[in-house]
């Protein structure tokens, strides 16, 4: 299945449970928030040469579970009718993932595979519908996320970045029935230096008790 469209738009929809034609029309004069501009529609893949293979090391740690070590393969090509074609081969065996490729993407589609597999994720352990956590996730974008500069280290040098921080559940009504995971929080480290534009996405649920993440799943741009 093949989508021609932004990768803003295409992301817009998933997090609204619902199409591209409705992102369209949900979405259109309204104005965006300055984390879900960092997040959806900042040009990330506008450096990139029309060919190209970008690797992010992927692990997940939780307690008294083994570690996850896996990788998320990013390749774009060029199709002389459809533009820059760029396909995500998102994990492997039991965790795969797959979602539409993107034809003349410019935000990395990389976020959406992140985000989408995170809310199948959190359906999975917590039950409830899919929907919700992308509202509540979208929402918390929009409305309560917090930016800071940082610098990070990528490929032997040291380039400046933003990080994009959210916790969609932290007051929701509903956290009761969150099982511990109501303070879990979402990071985005992105950055115009890297090829990509995306350094780092990283959930983590913090275990009070022990002072470390009780669950920790966390996506790096392997240096080329």
């Amino acid at each position: 299945m093949r989508v021609s469209t932004t990768i803003s738009l295409l992301m817009a929809a998933v997090l609204l449970g619902g199409n591209v034609p409705a992102a369209l029309a949900a979405g259109g004069g309204e104005d965006i928030s300055p984390a879900e501009q960092r997040v959806f529609t900042d040009p990330h893949m506008d450096g990139l040469p029309p060919a190209s293979t970008l690797r992010y090391d992927y692990r997940r740690h939780e307690a008294g579970q083994p570690p996850v070590a896996d990788e998320v393969i990013l390749t774009t090509q060029h199709d002389a009718q459809r533009g820059r074609v760029t396909q995500v081969d998102y994990l492997h065996e039991d965790r795969h993932l797959v979602l539409p490729e993107v034809d003349q993407a410019s935000s990395n589609p990389l976020i959406l595979y992140f985000l989408e597999a995170d809310v199948r994720t959190m359906r999975a352990r917590l039950g409830g519908q899919e929907n919700y956590f992308r509202r509540r996730i979208r929402l918390a974008l929009a409305e309560s996320a917090q930016l800071s500069e940082l610098a990070v280290s990528y490929g032997g040098k040291t380039v400046q970045a933003t990080q994009v921080l959210i916790q969609p559940y932290v007051n929701d009504e509903l956290q009761a029935r969150f099982q511990g995971m109501a303070h879990k929080s979402y990071l985005f480290t992105l950055s115009p230096q890297v090829p990509g534009g995306v350094y780092e996405l990283r959930t983590v649920v913090e275990d009070a008790a022990a002072g470390a993440p009780r669950v920790e799943e966390v996506l790096t741009l392997r240096a080329q």
